[in-house]
């Protein structure tokens, strides 16, 4: 099993036809992909016995044989799909060159964690590719996570995930890169969006206030305000202030903001 499973943990890079929205996808690539890896670290797939031969009359791990071989085949057919518009020699690149920093360094460590995990594998079968073709990219993630999730469901192993997971996000502390990986995980990878939005309340818990009490046209906002232009260079901020209130009363058309504004005027402004 760790030859088939080796064979599909590769390097799969988006090409340029993706648009605005390439970050997003390659993102949720890159977790797909981690996810697979993920399962395969906390399940012990290349040191565990009972995963060497497809010999056995367990019927859970027949299953798992035929789940790991059906991704593979997903990604032959997407790798064959891709060649007809000619790769370029290194998509990823190019990949990262058209990422803003914060996506950039996000996709870096996904990339790196996975290849440590191949490493411990002493499986080195990696390829490099690149998908060309939008219209197939949510189906291709969909199916991944589908099958991804049979093999958890067989074979759960669901602290060893954890605690991976834990470490996966244990350097990422800046809001806008918490942001971007939980819009990514959102429908790709359930465990991770969790521990991504229970990092991200904790940030959050730095901006509180008590008792709100809001009368006519008054507005309160309660959370740290993101300005087009930070958002748009998508470089990370290290938010480390604490902006805390008792009780609040907002009245006519007054305006009350706990919490930091980040790139200027605010959006009450």
């Amino acid at each position: 099993m760790a030859e088939t499973f080796g064979a599909v943990a590769g390097a799969l890079s988006l090409g340029r036809n993706f648009g605005r929205d390439f970050e997003r996808c390659q993102l949720k690539l890159d977790i797909a992909w981690s996810r697979l890896s993920r399962w395969g670290e906390a399940v012990a797939i290349n040191t565990d016995p009972r995963f060497a031969t497809n010999g056995s009359d367990d019927i859970s791990l027949s299953q798992a044989w035929r789940i790991l071989d059906q991704i593979r085949l997903l990604f032959e057919e997407a790798q064959r799909s891709s060649s007809r518009y000619g790769a370029p020699t290194d998509p990823r690149a190019l990949a990262r060159t058209e990422m803003t920093p914060v996506v950039r360094n996000l996709h870096g460590r996904i990339e790196d964690i996975v290849h440590q995990r191949q490493k411990r594998t002493g499986l080195r079968k990696k390829f490099a590719w690149a998908l060309y073709d939008s219209k197939h990219l949510d189906k291709l993630i969909g199916d991944i996570a589908g099958l991804v999730s049979d093999l958890e469901n067989l074979y759960p192993a669901e602290m060893q995930r954890r605690s991976l997971v834990a470490f996966e996000i244990e350097e990422v502390d800046d809001e806008l890169s918490l942001l971007a990986l939980e819009d990514a995980a959102s429908g790709t990878d359930s465990l991770l969006a969790e521990a991504v939005t229970d990092k991200m309340e904790a940030i959050a818990a730095r901006n509180e206030a008590k008792d709100i009490l809001t009368e006519e046209t008054a507005r309160v906002k309660v959370g740290n305000h993101w300005s087009e232009s930070v958002l748009s260079r998508g470089f990370p901020v290290m938010d480390k202030t604490e902006n805390k209130a008792g009780a609040i009363t907002a009245r006519g058309a007054s305006i009350v903001h706990i919490g930091t504004s980040f790139g200027g005027r605010g959006i009450f402004d």
